[in-house]
């Protein structure tokens, strides 16, 4: 589900109907200069190609070096991964008092409060 120019209370209402069915959502729009973008993909799973580590041979060098892995960029291996989202509701309910308030307030752009 993709919504756009909507209310912030129907973006709330469709993204927990869409949670709770593990519907994929998406949500965001544009005011002049700023704009933003939500997604919500619930439970998702996906694919990632990482570069092979190439093994270093032990009778060939000996110090430091040696034992550094090297990335060889000519072969990859595929790595699973899973990520949970969180629901627009729980994304938008940041307790913005005490240490972990302070941490996120100087991780979050200013845009955001223009956007609430």
């Amino acid at each position: 589900v993709c919504l756009t120019c909507c209310s912030r209370e129907s973006m709330v209402r469709i993204n927990q109907i869409c949670h709770q069915k593990g519907i994929k959502f998406f949500s965001g729009d544009v005011f002049g200069y700023h704009g933003y973008m939500f997604a919500d993909l619930g439970d998702h799973e996906f694919v990632e190609e990482k570069p092979k580590v190439a093994k270093v041979s032990p009778a060939g060098e000996d110090g430091p070096e040696a034992k550094r892995a090297r990335l060889d960029p000519a072969e990859t291996t595929m790595v699973k991964k899973r990520l949970e989202f969180c629901s627009l509701r729980e994304a938008l309910a940041v307790e913005w008092r005490g240490e972990k308030g302070a941490a996120a307030l100087r991780r979050t752009a200013p845009d955001f409060f223009l956007l609430q």
